[in-house]
């Protein structure tokens, strides 16, 4: 998938001898896990979301992608979901731009996806491309998860491996260009996600933009 870089898994801090030479600044963090970010009149219109796109049989199975076994589809721009995630009134955009510190933060120009993990689908470690400058920050809004998928993700700033089963309304939100993460997969169970794109509003788009666009699984 265009939008994900391959990278090894993390490997383990070794100790090292103490030094004289100044001390760089810690990293800054680039991954945040937050719950309850969706409020529940937004998350009843993602559900309806999922529930359209079953009926409708518009989840497809991704193929040439860097996922294994997920399926997903594009949603509406104009649609009532999209046009909650992005509301410059609501809560969830209030939230987005508190833990990023960004207060110019908006919903990307890149489609909503909507994403399901059944049994056995996962992602391996990867690091997402910067579709824009600055990067965008890459938010994974829950749906629902009946299942035992974690997700993982390397912490630059205490290079420790994080990890969080994602609950329904919450937010894992992520740095383009950040963190490596990845899905494990699920032994029972599936779990649906909307993954949206959020950017400053003063950005432009990298030559990747449209090499990841064009690539899309629901494009295919």
């Amino acid at each position: 998938m265009a939008s994900a870089r391959v990278t090894a898994p993390p490997a383990r801090a070794s100790p090292r001898r103490a030094s004289r030479r100044a001390v760089p600044p810690a990293p800054r963090a680039s991954t945040f896990y937050v719950e309850r970010v969706v409020p529940d009149d937004v998350l009843a219109l993602l559900r309806a979301c999922a529930d359209e796109a079953r009926a409708k049989k518009r989840l497809k199975r991704e193929r040439a992608s860097f996922a294994v076994g997920r399926r997903c589809c594009a949603l509406s721009p104009t649609s009532a979901a999209c046009v909650a995630l992005g509301s410059a009134s609501g809560r969830v955009l209030a939230t987005l731009r508190e833990a990023t510190k960004d207060p110019t933060l908006v919903l990307g120009d890149f489609p909503v996806e909507l994403r399901e993990y059944g049994v056995g689908a996962a992602m391996d470690w990867h690091v997402d491309v910067e579709l824009y400058d600055p990067p965008q920050w890459e938010v994974i809004f829950t749906v629902s998860n009946d299942g035992d998928s974690r997700t993982e993700w390397m912490d630059a700033a205490s290079s420790s491996v994080e990890s969080a089963r994602t609950t329904e309304a919450s937010a894992l939100i992520v740095r383009a260009g950040g963190d490596r993460h990845r899905v494990l997969p699920s032994t029972h169970g599936s779990r649906v996600i909307v993954k949206a794109l959020y950017t400053p509003s003063a950005r432009v788009k990298t030559a990747e933009f449209a090499e990841a666009l064009d690539s899309a699984p629901w494009r295919r």
